[in-house]
């Protein structure tokens, strides 16, 4: 583990916050890539992109109260929930908050937004960024293993799963799935988006049985609950989307 990744002039520089805005700058640039290449106008991007951060970053810390309890409350009471110091908190939240900006802000714009190219961006931003959560040892990193693939934590005399990085190699091949997918017709309009959303999901859903947060039902912890309700009304939406599509069989008179 390398919670202090360098140091500059004597300032150290954490892993964690150095992933953190480097996955951040690497999404923005997949973002404006693809965006430049839909042809997206500038300030319609800039738009979009600015309210998905705001909402990403207000989700990512509110929906710590869903997994992590009244502790949180507290935590984000007043002004903290604006505190850069103040940790970037869950990254299902964050998802779902950027989500939830863009589509709200591309309505009140006037404009339809399927915001597809953010897909690839999310992806390639969370494999990046979660180098950060390996290299800082968050959150313990994983749950004890004998598997080859098992890391030493400090202070403990046990291999453990790095689970971050099993998220970032998911977010990385994810990335590359979804650059195959972008142009295809049946992934236009927003499903693009969705599938991306969906991927991970799914994936999150596995991953979290090594990692260490906390069961709350039926042997699943909060993050799992989230993951299958997602995939649940993206499933129903798929469905329906497929349906209405599906061409009409006109009987043989």
């Amino acid at each position: 583990m390398r919670p202090v990744l360098f140091e500059v002039g004597g300032l150290q520089v954490y892993s964690h916050s150095f992933f953190l805005v480097l996955g951040l700058l690497v999404g923005l640039a997949v973002l404006l890539w693809e965006a430049r290449r839909r042809g997206w106008p500038r300030g319609y991007t800039a738009l979009i992109a600015l309210a998905a951060l705001v909402g990403g970053s207000l989700g990512a810390r509110l929906s710590m109260i869903v997994f992590v309890g009244p502790p949180a409350i507290e935590t984000l009471s007043q002004y903290m929930i604006f505190d850069p110091r103040v940790g970037p908190g869950s990254i299902l939240g964050g998802v779902a908050g950027g989500y939830v900006g863009g589509y709200i802000a591309s309505h009140l714009s006037g404009r339809r937004c399927t915001c597809d190219a953010f897909a690839p961006a999310m992806a390639l931003g969370m494999a990046v960024g979660r180098l950060g959560d390996y290299f800082s040892g968050e959150d313990g990193i994983g749950k004890p293993t004998t598997l080859p693939v098992g890391v030493q934590m400090p202070g403990v005399d046990y291999l453990v799963h790095p689970a971050p990085l099993y998220d970032s190699a998911f977010n990385l091949f994810w990335f590359g799935v979804l650059l195959v997918l972008r142009d295809r017709p049946s992934f236009q309009d927003g499903r693009l988006l969705k599938l991306g959303i969906g991927g991970y999901a799914a994936f999150r859903f596995f991953v979290e049985f090594v990692r260490n947060n906390d069961v709350v039902w039926l042997g699943l912890t909060a993050q799992q609950i989230v993951c299958l309700l997602a995939l649940a009304g993206l499933l129903v939406y798929f469905t329906v989307q497929s349906r209405r599509r599906a061409p009409t069989t006109v009987a043989p008179s």
